[in-house]
C-alpha cells in the first residue's frame, strides 16, 4: 500500500495578466503545515474509491488510467482532506496525490509535472505543483502565450491564449522562517471560484495595465524576495499587503470588490489592525491570512480571530507554520 501526505498552500497573487512580454500569469505562494491530506492506495482489479471526496478522487484516477493505461485498477481511500474551494489548493493536491500513488503502484517513473499535466492541473498557477514537490515559498513564471485569429476571421483581430503543454516553470523557491506563523480564517460564506466559474472570470477580465504589472513585479523583486531571504518580516508583510491590494483591485470587476466578499475584506482589516505584519486573501478565497512572528503572538491573534469570527456568523480559524518540504510518499 502507498500512502501520500500533502499539505495546503496559500496563494499570494498573480503577477501578470497583461501578456505584452509573451507570458501570462506568474504566481506567488507558499506551502503551509495544515490542513493536509492523507491518501492510501493499493492495487485492485478495478478502480474502487472510499473515504472523503470520492468523486474528485475517482475522477483524477480515471484521468490517470486513461492516459497511462496502468495499473489495471486500484483501491483509493482519502483519509484526510483539505477543505475544497476555499482557496487552499485542495484540487491540485488531490490530483497529484492520486497520480503519484498510481504511478508508484504501476512502477511508472513519472515526474510531478507529468502527473500534473495528465490531471489537467497547472493551467494557470504552478504553486501547488511546486509545493507538492519541495514546499517552501514559490514564484513561478506563468505560461508562454500564442496569438491566433478569431474564428470566424474578423479583420485583424486576434485572441491571446496560454500554451498549456507544460506546467509553469519555478523561478524561485526558498524556505520560509519557521517562526513566521500564518493565522488563517475561513468565514461561513460562499465558496471561491473554481472550474467553469473561474474560467469565465478570467475570460471577462480586461488586460492588466502594464504599469500595474510593473509595480507588482518591482514590489516582489526588490522588497518581498530580499525580505524573505533576510528574514525581515516587516518588509515581507508590507510587500505582501501591497501586492494583495493591487491584485485585488484588478480582480474587483469579477469578484465584486478588492476581495471576494465584504466579509473577507473585514477579516483582512481585522488581522492588520491586530498586529499582522501582512495579510491577504488566498486565491479566490474566502480563506484569508495574516502573518506574525513568534508562537506567542500567533496564539494571541488566533484567539482574537476566533472571537471576531464568532461575532460575524462563525467559521474556522487556525494557526499554521510554513511547510518547507514536499509531499511525503511511503510504502506501508
Amino acid at each position: 500500500m502507498i500512502e501520500v501526505r500533502a499539505c495546503a498552500r496559500l496563494h499570494l497573487g498573480l503577477l501578470d495578466n497583461n501578456g505584452e512580454q509573451g507570458r501570462l500569469y506568474g504566481s506567488i505562494g507558499l506551502a503551509v503545515s495544515r490542513p493536509h491530506l492523507v491518501l492510501r492506495a493499493e492495487k485492485a482489479d478495478s478502480v474502487l474509491v472510499e473515504g472523503l471526496e470520492a468523486d474528485r478522487v475517482g475522477n483524477y484516477a480515471r484521468r490517470f488510467l486513461d492516459r497511462y493505461g496502468r495499473p489495471a485498477g486500484a483501491r483509493l481511500n482519502l483519509l484526510k482532506g483539505i477543505p475544497a474551494h476555499v482557496g487552499l489548493g485542495s484540487g491540485t493536491q488531490i490530483a497529484l496525490a492520486v497520480g503519484t500513488a498510481l504511478a508508484r503502484l504501476a512502477d511508472l517513473r513519472l515526474s510531478t509535472q507529468e502527473i500534473a499535466l495528465a490531471a489537467g492541473r497547472g493551467m494557470r498557477s504552478g504553486i501547488g505543483i511546486a509545493t507538492f514537490q519541495r514546499g517552501g515559498f514559490v514564484v513561478d513564471g506563468g505560461h508562454r502565450i500564442v496569438s491566433r485569429p478569431v474564428d470566424p476571421p474578423d479583420g485583424n483581430k486576434e485572441v491571446v491564449q496560454p500554451v498549456r503543454n507544460r506546467v509553469p516553470p519555478v523561478l524561485f523557491q526558498h524556505p520560509v522562517p519557521k517562526d513566521w506563523f500564518f493565522v488563517t480564517m475561513i468565514p461561513e460564506t460562499d465558496q471561491g471560484f473554481s472550474g467553469e466559474r473561474e474560467d469565465t472570470a478570467f475570460l471577462q477580465l480586461p488586460a492588466a495595465p502594464a504599469s500595474l504589472v510593473e509595480k507588482i513585479s518591482r514590489l516582489l523583486l526588490i522588497k518581498m524576495l530580499p525580505a524573505l531571504v533576510e528574514k525581515d518580516l516587516r518588509d515581507f508583510g508590507q510587500a505582501l499587503t501591497g501586492i494583495q491590494r493591487m491584485v485585488g483591485d484588478y480582480f474587483a470587476s469579477v469578484q465584486g470588490g478588492r476581495f471576494s466578499n465584504p466579509l473577507s475584506e473585514r477579516l483582512i482589516g481585522f488581522l492588520l489592525d491586530r498586529g499582522a505584519a501582512g495579510a491577504g486573501q488566498s486565491s479566490w478565497g474566502p480563506a484569508v491570512y495574516g502573518v506574525v512572528e513568534g508562537k506567542g503572538q500567533a496564539l494571541r491573534l488566533l484567539r482574537e480571530a476566533e472571537n471576531f469570527l464568532a461575532g460575524l456568523g462563525g467559521g474556522q480559524a487556525f494557526c499554521v507554520q510554513p511547510q518547507n518540504r514536499g509531499a511525503q510518499i511511503r510504502n506501508i
